[in-house]
């Protein structure tokens, strides 16, 4: 476990195994790693020692945990108040599934989006049928008084219904949004190298993003692993600063790191990043994007 210090959110990853196979996704894996529960316990109280009030579940798919609603009351009676579930939303398809979630403490959904229609979602999870448990459990969860945000993966072909995809998802109550930029570090496909766009190819998407004035408490767009001086001046109010979300990580090994730490959220600076006034702030560029598209250009902030 890292320093303590003072924390907002805490991230468990209790297992990769999921039950999509969505292009790219390093999380999804053949591991036996599985954070079992003296150690999930020992995280939860650590959490809360240290000042986290928000619970954040991730994965892989942590609905198909057995334990789930006994983590989600085991983290309300220890006074976490946000208890935010991070999910493909298929398990959430089924009422009763969203009742127990309810009933267990869950306050909020984070539901990962592909695309805009079924066919472009269901191509990049590899799942058919998944765009329509998506939706299915989107409503559900909607009519049962969760809050609910959206987890955007970017890729190349994704990133012409980036707008459709924002408005369509936000139509159906989903409130915020974090755009992620998709990585090639885990992964040999090679089809994946080929889909990470690059920040020349996003920014103009980011812009159209930015025009459809969602920002605000009841539309904020964040762009992740995109360092403010390679977005445009119309999307300046994406810039994501990890280090300010307050949030650590414990793996499904048990492996405890805070959020800017981690080599998904950058850590390499470049010739001319000290004199940036953001420098501070800033997370830096990831390795496996420079090693793949190389320098960007960039603008001083």
């Amino acid at each position: 476990m890292t320093e303590r210090r003072a924390l907002t959110w805490l991230e468990l990853t209790p297992s990769y195994r999921c039950n999509q196979r969505c292009l790219g996704c390093f999380a999804v894996s053949d591991s036996a790693a599985e954070l079992q529960a003296p150690a999930l316990t020992r995280a939860l109280v650590q959490g809360r020692t240290d000042g986290a009030t928000g619970l954040w579940l991730g994965g892989g798919e942590p609905s198909l945990r057995r334990d789930l609603f006994g983590i989600l009351k085991r983290a309300r009676a220890l006074g976490y108040t946000r208890l935010k579930l991070q999910t493909n939303g298929a398990m959430l398809a089924y009422p009763r599934f969203v009742a127990q979630l309810v009933d267990a403490g869950l306050t909020e959904v984070a539901f990962s989006l592909k695309g805009a229609t079924a066919r472009s979602h269901d191509e990049l999870t590899r799942a058919p049928g998944a765009f329509e448990l998506l939706e299915r459990g989107i409503d559900n969860a909607r009519q049962a008084g969760l809050s609910l945000e959206g987890d955007v993966l970017l890729y190349r072909r994704n990133l012409p219904e980036l707008p459709q995809l924002v408005t369509g998802f936000h139509a159906r109550g989903l409130r915020r949004f974090r755009l992620w930029m998709l990585s090639q570090a885990a992964s040999v496909e090679p089809e994946v190298s080929a889909e990470v766009p690059s920040f020349e190819e996003l920014a103009p998407w980011l812009a159209r993003v930015a025009a459809l004035g969602l920002e605000g408490p009841e539309g904020l767009v964040t762009s992740l692993h995109t360092p403010a001086c390679v977005l445009p001046e119309a999307a300046q109010s994406m810039v994501f600063f990890p280090r300010e979300l307050g949030l650590r990580v414990v793996d499904a090994s048990g492996h405890g790191f805070m959020l800017e730490e981690s080599p998904m959220e950058g850590g390499v600076y470049l010739e001319g990043c000290e004199a940036c006034a953001l420098r501070p702030r800033c997370g830096g560029f990831r390795s496996d994007y420079l090693r793949l598209r190389g320098e960007p250009r960039r603008t001083p902030r």
